[in-house]
């Protein structure tokens, strides 16, 4: 069960306006520089992993797509020409993948597994792994949780989170003409009147300053208004300068997340950036899988190139992952049902790479594993999402155990 500081939250849950940070202020830099970034591209609806990371070739018992296996040093994942973009990223960037296969997600709902492969827990009122670590790692930070999709679960992470899709917040905070709620105004200002609203804000907040605000709690409230103006203001120049950057409509196109996301994290505007794909629940015409897997790996190696331009790869956690996979065998509409095991590959962020962690035996079950070897074993356990997040936050620079007490975080995976 995650484990929540309150008194920190409460201390850290007004410093959320607006802004990026740019240049970073020294305490700043300090905090970026203590772990990593962190992106998650979270496929929904349930991908089929025997499509390309849990090779299944030839199964008189599984109904596996065309390939052959291809190796990538360690790796060993499916290849076929209908998906050339699953061998184009991993002939160049196979030696920082660890692909994790046998996950267990304990249901076959998408809203239960979901909570599972996000929060390690089935309760939505606790926070998703990439709000955890935005929290711990940014929350000085103007944005540190940057949503771009719609499947994020902050729960008491909420005020450290923004939506720059679906629900968007953001679009209303640049221009209050794109909020849902908005109207013919009654009085409307000019942009005159908003910098002589500012000019007063500033000048009161001053006098209060020199007159009470020398110590304590007074001082620190006013210094942090003081920091979301500016935060406020370098957030309009973000969004001015980045295409995409706090549009109404979220959208699926993983090139626009890149760009955006990136663009956020070169920027110090937030640590954590959740991306999104959609129409993985392949209940009719499974071999729509074909099609995502390679958009999904084009969408990637995009990604890669992207944080290497950057020179982000380095200091970037990225974890791609689905909260569930499909069932063995067709179905009557040739398509395939939810499954309650899944897979999920990391890269960057200085973690090992070039090896598959975990395994499925030849119906799809989650074999018994040794934790901290990552190989299959009969003495071992089935890897839970609590396993498998509690080292994903060690690896980026998160104390995993503080926050899934009594887990055995997947030591493996850290090796």
């Amino acid at each position: 069960m995650y484990k929540f500081d309150r008194r920190r939250f409460l201390s850290a849950s007004g410093l959320l306006l607006a802004g990026a940070s740019l240049p970073l202020v020294a305490g700043e830099a300090r905090a970026r520089a203590a772990g990593k970034n962190l992106i998650v591209v979270l496929n929904n609806g349930g991908w089929d992993p025997t499509y390309a990371l849990d090779p299944k070739p030839g199964s008189s018992v599984i109904d596996a797509p065309d390939g052959e296996v291809t190796r990538y040093g360690e790796l060993s994942v499916l290849t076929h020409d209908s998906r050339p973009a699953v061998a184009a990223f991993f002939e160049r960037f196979g030696s920082l993948c660890t692909i994790v296969n046998g996950v267990q997600v304990r249901s076959f709902v998408h809203s239960d597994c979901m909570k599972r492969v996000l929060t390690g827990t089935p309760s939505d009122s606790n926070p998703d792994f990439a709000a955890v670590a935005a929290y711990e790692l940014g929350r000085e930070l103007p944005v540190p949780y940057l949503v771009l999709g719609n499947s994020a679960l902050s729960g008491p992470l909420a005020s450290i989170t923004a939506r720059a899709g679906t629900t968007n917040q953001i679009s209303a905070l640049l221009d209050p003409e794109k909020s849902l709620l908005a109207g013919e105004p009654a009085v409307a200002p000019t942009s005159g009147d908003d910098q002589r609203v500012r000019a007063y804000l500033e000048a009161r907040a001053k006098r209060m300053q020199a007159t009470r605000g020398q110590r304590g709690a007074n001082r620190r409230q006013l210094e942090a208004f003081f920091s979301s103006l500016d935060r406020q203001d370098l957030l309009r120049r973000f969004s001015k300068e980045t295409s995409g950057f706090g549009d109404q409509d979220y959208t699926p196109d993983l090139k626009v997340q890149i760009q955006v996301g990136s663009s956020a994290l070169q920027g110090g505007l937030c640590r954590s950036v959740l991306m999104e794909t959609q129409n993985w629940d392949t209940h009719q015409g499974n071999q729509q899988q074909s099609e995502l897997f390679n958009g999904l790996f084009a969408g990637l190696t995009e990604l890669a190139d992207t944080l290497e331009e950057k020179q982000l790869l380095e200091q970037t956690l990225v974890v791609v992952m689905s909260e569930m996979g499909r069932t063995p065998k067709l179905n009557e509409s040739e398509g395939k049902d939810h499954w309650p095991v899944t897979s999920a590959m990391i890269f960057g962020g200085g973690a090992p790479g070039g090896r598959v962690l975990g395994a499925t035996d030849d119906e799809l079950n989650a074999l018994s594993i040794d934790l901290a070897s990552g190989a299959a074993t009969k003495d071992g356990l089935q890897l839970q999402t609590a396993n498998l997040l509690s080292a994903v936050l060690e690896l980026a620079g998160v104390d995993g155990q503080s926050h899934f007490p009594g887990v055995e975080p997947f030591h493996a995976l850290l090796a």
